[in-house]
Protein backbone atom coordinates (compact mmCIF):
# COMPACT_ATOMS: atom_id res chain seq x y z
CA UNK A 1 0.00 0.00 0.00
CA UNK A 2 2.73 2.52 1.21
CA UNK A 3 4.43 1.96 -2.70
CA UNK A 4 1.40 2.24 -4.03
CA UNK A 5 1.15 5.50 -2.34
CA UNK A 6 4.50 6.96 -3.57
CA UNK A 7 3.89 5.69 -7.19
CA UNK A 8 0.82 7.31 -7.44
CA UNK A 9 2.31 10.55 -5.65
CA UNK A 10 4.75 10.46 -8.20
CA UNK A 11 2.80 10.04 -11.30
CA UNK A 12 0.55 12.97 -9.99
CA UNK A 13 3.55 15.17 -9.49
CA UNK A 14 5.49 13.79 -13.21
CA UNK A 15 1.32 14.93 -14.94
CA UNK A 16 1.92 18.17 -13.19
CA UNK A 17 5.50 18.45 -14.41
CA UNK A 18 4.29 17.69 -17.88
CA UNK A 19 1.10 20.41 -17.78
CA UNK A 20 3.65 22.92 -17.04
CA UNK A 21 6.68 22.40 -18.99
CA UNK A 22 4.90 21.81 -22.06
CA UNK A 23 6.95 21.48 -25.76
CA UNK A 24 5.17 24.97 -26.29
CA UNK A 25 6.20 26.81 -23.29
CA UNK A 26 9.80 25.16 -22.69
CA UNK A 27 10.15 26.22 -26.99
CA UNK A 28 9.11 29.90 -25.56
CA UNK A 29 11.75 29.86 -22.79
CA UNK A 30 14.82 28.55 -25.01
CA UNK A 31 13.85 31.52 -27.60
CA UNK A 32 13.72 34.42 -24.21
CA UNK A 33 17.14 32.41 -23.28
CA UNK A 34 18.79 33.44 -26.05
CA UNK A 35 17.30 37.08 -26.25
CA UNK A 36 19.35 37.53 -22.70
CA UNK A 37 22.05 35.70 -24.38
CA UNK A 38 22.02 38.18 -27.01
CA UNK A 39 21.52 41.47 -24.75
CA UNK A 40 24.57 40.15 -22.35
CA UNK A 41 26.80 39.94 -25.67
CA UNK A 42 25.40 42.93 -27.46
CA UNK A 43 26.19 44.99 -24.62
CA UNK A 44 29.70 43.60 -23.75
CA UNK A 45 30.70 43.93 -26.83
CA UNK A 46 29.56 47.73 -26.39
CA UNK A 47 31.45 48.44 -23.00
CA UNK A 48 34.22 46.45 -24.47
CA UNK A 49 34.22 48.34 -28.00
CA UNK A 50 35.15 45.11 -29.64
CA UNK A 51 33.46 44.74 -32.84
CA UNK A 52 33.90 41.01 -32.75
CA UNK A 53 31.57 40.61 -30.12
CA UNK A 54 29.17 42.54 -31.42
CA UNK A 55 29.08 41.16 -34.40
CA UNK A 56 28.89 37.85 -32.95
CA UNK A 57 26.37 39.31 -30.87
CA UNK A 58 23.97 39.71 -33.87
CA UNK A 59 24.36 35.60 -34.82
CA UNK A 60 22.86 35.35 -31.33
CA UNK A 61 20.02 37.90 -32.21
CA UNK A 62 19.43 35.55 -35.17
CA UNK A 63 19.11 32.40 -33.10
CA UNK A 64 16.91 34.37 -30.78
CA UNK A 65 14.43 35.29 -33.99
CA UNK A 66 14.98 31.58 -35.61
CA UNK A 67 13.40 30.18 -32.11
CA UNK A 68 10.73 32.59 -31.57
CA UNK A 69 9.60 31.46 -35.51
CA UNK A 70 9.84 27.62 -34.34
CA UNK A 71 8.10 28.48 -30.87
CA UNK A 72 5.09 29.88 -33.42
CA UNK A 73 5.00 27.43 -35.75
CA UNK A 74 5.96 24.34 -34.11
CA UNK A 75 2.55 22.63 -34.25
CA UNK A 76 1.93 23.91 -37.43
CA UNK A 77 1.23 21.42 -40.86
CA UNK A 78 4.20 20.85 -43.02
CA UNK A 79 3.91 24.00 -45.76
CA UNK A 80 4.05 26.70 -42.85
CA UNK A 81 7.25 24.95 -41.33
CA UNK A 82 8.80 25.07 -44.91
CA UNK A 83 7.79 28.58 -45.16
CA UNK A 84 9.40 29.02 -41.38
CA UNK A 85 12.25 26.86 -42.66
CA UNK A 86 12.68 29.12 -45.48
CA UNK A 87 13.09 32.72 -42.79
CA UNK A 88 15.48 31.01 -40.55
CA UNK A 89 17.63 30.17 -44.38
CA UNK A 90 17.15 33.91 -45.03
CA UNK A 91 18.35 34.88 -41.85
CA UNK A 92 21.72 32.60 -41.99
CA UNK A 93 22.47 34.44 -45.31
CA UNK A 94 22.08 37.55 -44.36
CA UNK A 95 24.05 37.27 -41.43
CA UNK A 96 26.55 35.58 -43.45
CA UNK A 97 26.90 38.00 -45.85
CA UNK A 98 27.32 40.63 -42.98
CA UNK A 99 30.00 38.57 -41.19
CA UNK A 100 32.07 37.91 -44.76
CA UNK A 101 32.17 41.70 -45.42
CA UNK A 102 33.91 42.00 -41.50
CA UNK A 103 36.19 39.40 -42.11
CA UNK A 104 37.01 41.23 -46.11
CA UNK A 105 37.63 44.50 -44.45
CA UNK A 106 39.58 42.63 -41.33
CA UNK A 107 41.74 40.85 -44.34
CA UNK A 108 42.12 44.95 -45.51
CA UNK A 109 43.72 45.75 -42.12
CA UNK A 110 40.66 47.32 -40.61
CA UNK A 111 40.53 46.12 -37.34
CA UNK A 112 39.23 48.54 -34.37
CA UNK A 113 39.18 45.80 -31.40
CA UNK A 114 43.17 46.48 -31.57
CA UNK A 115 43.21 46.57 -27.82
CA UNK A 116 42.87 43.24 -25.52
CA UNK A 117 39.14 43.38 -24.45
CA UNK A 118 38.83 40.21 -22.60
CA UNK A 119 41.30 41.10 -19.72
CA UNK A 120 40.69 39.54 -16.30
CA UNK A 121 39.04 36.42 -14.73
CA UNK A 122 35.13 37.63 -15.90
CA UNK A 123 36.94 37.67 -19.36
CA UNK A 124 38.27 34.02 -19.05
CA UNK A 125 34.94 32.93 -17.81
CA UNK A 126 33.20 34.16 -20.35
CA UNK A 127 35.70 32.51 -23.19
CA UNK A 128 34.85 29.61 -21.26
CA UNK A 129 31.51 30.19 -21.60
CA UNK A 130 31.96 30.57 -25.65
CA UNK A 131 34.04 27.69 -26.27
CA UNK A 132 31.47 25.33 -24.27
CA UNK A 133 28.61 27.01 -26.24
CA UNK A 134 30.88 26.26 -29.19
CA UNK A 135 30.86 22.46 -28.65
CA UNK A 136 27.65 21.72 -27.56
CA UNK A 137 26.15 23.52 -31.08
CA UNK A 138 28.44 21.48 -32.93
CA UNK A 139 27.02 18.27 -31.12
CA UNK A 140 23.69 19.02 -31.07
CA UNK A 141 23.80 19.47 -34.92
CA UNK A 142 25.11 16.29 -35.58
CA UNK A 143 22.13 14.68 -33.30
CA UNK A 144 19.65 17.16 -35.31
CA UNK A 145 20.63 16.04 -38.45
CA UNK A 146 19.13 12.49 -37.73
CA UNK A 147 15.60 14.23 -36.94
CA UNK A 148 13.08 14.55 -39.68
CA UNK A 149 11.62 17.91 -38.32
CA UNK A 150 12.81 20.59 -40.89
CA UNK A 151 12.40 23.23 -38.46
CA UNK A 152 14.34 21.31 -35.66
CA UNK A 153 17.07 21.16 -38.39
CA UNK A 154 17.00 24.86 -39.17
CA UNK A 155 17.45 25.80 -35.46
CA UNK A 156 20.15 23.87 -34.74
CA UNK A 157 21.81 24.79 -38.49
CA UNK A 158 21.55 28.32 -37.25
CA UNK A 159 23.18 27.66 -34.15
CA UNK A 160 25.85 26.63 -35.61
CA UNK A 161 26.30 29.43 -37.92
CA UNK A 162 26.22 31.51 -33.87
CA UNK A 163 28.73 28.53 -33.17
CA UNK A 164 31.60 29.68 -36.19
CA UNK A 165 31.05 33.29 -35.26
CA UNK A 166 32.23 32.20 -31.65
CA UNK A 167 35.22 30.63 -32.90
CA UNK A 168 36.25 33.79 -33.96
CA UNK A 169 36.13 35.05 -30.76
CA UNK A 170 38.03 32.31 -29.29
CA UNK A 171 40.39 32.79 -32.16
CA UNK A 172 40.94 36.62 -31.30
CA UNK A 173 41.50 36.20 -27.56
CA UNK A 174 44.08 33.65 -27.97
CA UNK A 175 45.77 36.26 -30.64
CA UNK A 176 45.16 38.65 -28.27
CA UNK A 177 46.53 36.82 -24.90
CA UNK A 178 49.09 34.26 -26.66
CA UNK A 179 51.64 37.18 -27.25
CA UNK A 180 52.00 37.94 -23.79
CA UNK A 181 54.23 34.65 -22.91
CA UNK A 182 54.96 33.78 -26.80
CA UNK A 183 55.96 35.42 -29.96
CA UNK A 184 54.52 33.93 -32.62
CA UNK A 185 54.67 36.01 -35.92
CA UNK A 186 51.65 33.23 -37.87
CA UNK A 187 49.19 34.74 -35.07
CA UNK A 188 48.88 37.67 -37.06
CA UNK A 189 48.50 36.05 -40.22
CA UNK A 190 45.67 34.04 -38.91
CA UNK A 191 43.71 36.67 -37.05
CA UNK A 192 43.77 38.26 -40.15
CA UNK A 193 42.63 35.21 -42.61
CA UNK A 194 40.89 32.86 -39.82
CA UNK A 195 37.67 35.15 -39.85
CA UNK A 196 37.86 34.55 -43.43
CA UNK A 197 38.28 30.83 -43.48
CA UNK A 198 34.90 31.00 -41.33
CA UNK A 199 32.90 33.46 -43.04
CA UNK A 200 33.55 30.93 -46.30
CA UNK A 201 32.01 28.22 -44.02
CA UNK A 202 29.15 30.42 -43.22
CA UNK A 203 28.20 30.97 -46.82
CA UNK A 204 28.10 26.90 -46.93
CA UNK A 205 25.29 26.36 -44.53
CA UNK A 206 22.37 28.73 -46.03
CA UNK A 207 23.60 26.62 -49.47
CA UNK A 208 22.73 23.57 -47.87
CA UNK A 209 19.56 24.43 -46.24
CA UNK A 210 18.54 25.74 -49.69
CA UNK A 211 19.23 22.31 -50.91
CA UNK A 212 17.25 20.51 -47.76
CA UNK A 213 14.11 23.44 -48.89
CA UNK A 214 14.27 22.61 -52.35
CA UNK A 215 13.93 18.88 -51.67
CA UNK A 216 11.32 19.15 -48.54
CA UNK A 217 7.91 17.96 -49.48
CA UNK A 218 5.23 20.09 -48.11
Amino acid sequence: MAKEKKEKKKNSKLKKIKKLATPKKIALLMALISLVSFLYKIGLGIISNSIILIIASLSTAVVCACKFIFWKDMNADRKTKKKSYFIMMILALSFAVLFLLFAVLKVGGIDTSSKNNFKGIIGYIFIAFVILMFVLSIINLKGALTKTDIMVIGIKEMTFVSALADAVIIQEFLYKTIPHYRDLPFMRILNSYFPLIIAVAMIMVPIYMFKRFRQYEA
